[in-house]
């Protein structure tokens, strides 16, 4: 399987970030087998926070002492983001700009190649060690992911971009998306299906299947198309062994 791996490079400097770039492109063509690079370039904070996309790796350098980019690595940490920190050292040594933060990793420019190299890996197989699937959905606020088990059930008119997800924890997130698109997507999992033409249930919350409705295990009940009862049923017992 192709894995990928989303970076973010952030560096006031144009042309370090140019020949950053150029780096991260050539580490990518090695492993175009394997992994796929997709990264975003930014030359500040405000760029790269104002983006919602929580990435697998950053890669920066800010080396101004009123804000440097040990600030930005605290900010984006404070988001609850954990993914890898990559301190790029030019005139700024950020070890000593106060106590090592979680998952920093220091790396000296002018970039060695073999160094960046086997950063990249150890990222790469740290990810592959905590991969849950996920799927990706967005509104106008935010980018956010969801597990299998997060998704009890969604509704959504055909044609329409608006989805209403119900969620295990009870709560309801909205989200811009087409139902049909979105169920395309949800096949990376193996528990969902239509119980009709506005609503995707996930299996794993049924408590009972009647011809025309669906109990779910929280007591609420959903209409069921009868066309669609077999593969309820189906899911239901798949789910039992």
């Amino acid at each position: 399987m192709q894995n990928t791996l989303y970076i973010a490079l952030c560096d006031t400097n144009f042309a370090d970030r140019k020949q950053m770039e150029r780096l991260l492109e050539r580490e990518s063509d090695k492993r175009l087998n394997s992994c796929v690079f997709y990264m975003d370039t930014y030359g500040s904070r405000d760029a790269l926070l104002n983006n919602p996309r929580v990435y697998d790796a950053y890669f920066l350098d800010m080396p101004d002492e009123e804000y440097s980019a040990y600030d930005l690595a605290k900010e984006i940490q404070e988001k609850g983001i954990l993914s890898p920190i990559i301190f790029c050292i030019s005139s700024l040594d950020y070890r000593s700009c106060g106590d090592l933060l979680p998952n920093s990793v220091f790396i000296q420019k002018p970039i060695v190649v073999s160094e960046l190299s086997l950063i990249l890996d150890e990222i790469i197989i740290q990810k592959q060690e905590q991969y849950i699937p996920t799927v990706e959905l967005r509104n106008s606020k935010e980018v956010f992911y969801l597990t299998e088990n997060e998704i009890v059930y969604c509704e959504g008119q055909p044609g329409s971009r608006k989805l209403k997800l119900h969620l295990a924890d009870g709560t309801i997130k909205e989200a811009e998306a087409f139902i049909e698109n979105f169920f395309t997507e949800l096949q990376i999992f193996d528990t969902f299906f239509f119980s009709n033409k506005n609503t995707i249930v996930n299996a794993r919350y049924i408590n009972q299947v009647d011809i025309f409705r669906l109990t779910l295990q929280n007591g609420e009940a959903l209409r069921l198309n009868p066309a669609y009862r077999k593969d309820a049923l189906r899911l239901k017992e798949h789910l039992k062994q």
